[in-house]
């Protein structure tokens, strides 16, 4: 099953994936990963099968809140990266960039609950959203994706830093490492631009 790209961006601006589209997202990411080849890859695809990333939303109010929305917005994420490496002439390795655009999320796994809503309320903080937030184990953002990723495979120096840092300045504790991140990791303004045009541009 081949991935619109058209499709998946008209359907996430309507704020709802087909089972279809969810299926071609799951199916280019497998086969993305799938060509790396380094230790606990297969272990990685497994926990992410088991899991629920290819159905979990990407928020709760802001962008791809709805079913799907974590696994699309990796995957364009993982898309924009790599086209903006390529303008730029970045020569970042072709795993090190599906690497760091699919698993900058990763915290996000497990931590949305769907909400009951009744007469426009519902339940945890989130008054009549899809879903509301649960996180019961919360070490940070770009830490916690870090840490999931390095349970399955060795990221690399630059895979860290991407994964770790791609929030950029809505991490407080950004600025004061600033220069020697961008001195290691010149490539990760261009994973933080992806990530803000996925979101932001294409509202998922």
């Amino acid at each position: 099953m081949t991935l619109d790209m058209k499709v998946l961006l008209e359907e996430g601006k309507k704020g709802c994936l087909s089972e279809a589209t969810i299926e071609s997202v799951r199916q280019e990411i497998i086969g993305a990963m799938a060509g790396i080849k380094r230790k606990g890859m297969d272990k990685m695809l497994k926990y992410m099968e088991s899991s629920d990333f290819y159905r979990a939303p990407a928020s709760t109010k802001f962008h791809g809140n709805y079913e799907g929305g974590l696994a699309a917005h990796s995957y364009l994420v993982y898309h924009e990266f790599d086209e903006l490496l390529a303008r730029h002439g970045s020569g970042l390795a072709s795993e090190s960039r599906i690497i760091a655009g699919i698993c900058h999320d990763f915290c996000k796994i497990g931590i949305y609950r769907k909400n009951e809503i009744k007469k426009g309320r519902g339940k945890g903080q989130s008054g009549a959203r899809p879903y509301y937030f649960d996180d019961e184990f919360p070490i940070g953002h770009g830490e916690k994706s870090l840490w999931i990723a390095g349970r399955y495979i060795e990221p690399t120096e630059k895979e860290a830093l991407l994964i770790r840092w791609h929030m950029g300045g809505y991490d407080k504790n950004y600025e004061i490492n600033e220069p020697m991140i961008k001195q290691k990791c010149p490539e990760l303004v261009l994973l933080q631009s992806a990530d803000r045009i996925v979101s932001g541009w294409h509202n998922v």
